[in-house]
């Protein structure tokens, strides 16, 4: 089983070329070109697994690149799961989200936090960041799928320190906000008492969306404007033992919310930032959870409830 299968989103000028390119392993070049229209939806495709219901539709145009990292589970050699995918904006060099399931397999507490930063081996290297890409930005290096996400083996954790996972975060917010929504989100996906647990994580990197940028010179020898989202969000989609579904989203504006060491917000405190999935989309722009049925997704998207949830 292959370790990551990447995805360059983009629609060919060549006739016979339309369609997302598959590439195998972190090959810059094309191997297998697909059909990325599902005619049954109309949704945007690239593969099997831009199909999985954590995944949101993918963007059309070029310069995108969809990507799925597997991992290890429980520290084996030989048997692999989905760690994570996210879909990479090369010119901006910052994800547009990422997206990951909690599952008998993923929620597993098997492993700790390796602190493994490195650049992503996928991506090509022009746009690929390194390490020191946040240097004197004053920025943290802010998990989009965070370390204590993916506790299910030791690989599974060190890929959530790719920089490809990374975003610009005030420390403050990084360290003393964002982290209680994290916990929540853990909290469901692990005693939520769910079959499944999709979610799908980022900022907002769209014109008009973005607080502000910082230089780097560290891609490739060229000078690159990485954004600072304005916005975090986060899509979360509950699956029962007995099929059925709810969703709630959040909406969490980048600032510094006064909370210090000794001060962490309540994980309640996260309900005033809860959104139904229909508004986040409208948000964010994103359309998630597209690989439900479509009358199961109009239900679950368009209300959400907070006492369906354990706060």
């Amino acid at each position: 089983m292959l370790g990551t299968i990447c995805v360059l989103s983009m629609i060919s000028c060549s006739k016979d070329d339309d369609g997302p390119k598959i590439i195998l392993n972190g090959d810059d070049d094309p191997t297998t070109v697909v059909d990325g229209n599902n005619t049954n939806s109309n949704k945007w495709y690239g593969s099997a697994n831009a199909m999985r219901l954590e995944m949101p539709a993918l963007q059309k145009g070029s310069g995108y690149y969809f990507i799925t990292h597997e991992a290890n589970i429980s520290n084996s050699t030989t048997r692999k799961t989905v760690d994570y995918s996210y879909e990479y904006d090369s010119v901006q060099c910052h994800s547009r989200w990422v997206a990951f399931v909690f599952n008998d397999t993923t929620a597993a507490n098997s492993t700790s936090r390796s602190n493994a930063w490195a650049e992503d081996p996928v991506l090509p290297t022009t746009c690929r960041l390194p390490y020191s890409a946040y240097s004197g930005s004053g920025y943290t290096r802010g998990h989009l799928c965070a370390s204590y996400d993916r506790l299910f083996s030791t690989e599974a954790n060190q890929k959530t320190f790719y920089m490809s996972n990374m975003s610009p975060q005030d420390y403050d917010f990084n360290g003393y906000y964002w982290v209680v929504l994290e916990q929540l989100i853990q909290n469901w996906g692990r005693k939520g008492g769910f079959k499944n647990l999709y979610v799908c994580k980022g900022g907002t990197i769209a014109e008009g969306q973005v607080r502000s940028t910082f230089k780097s010179n560290t891609v490739s020898g060229r000078s690159v404007k990485i954004p600072v989202p304005k916005y975090y969000f986060a899509a979360v989609l509950a699956e029962t033992e007995m099929g059925t579904y709810q969703a709630i989203g959040f909406w969490v504006q980048h600032k510094d919310y006064g909370y210090t060491d000794n001060n962490y917000p309540s994980r309640s405190v996260m309900k005033q930032h809860a959104v139904s999935i229909d508004e986040l989309e409208e948000k964010t722009g994103l359309d998630f959870f597209c690989n439900l049925a479509d009358a199961a997704e109009q239900a679950v998207e368009k209300k959400y409830s907070t006492t369906a949830w354990t706060w």
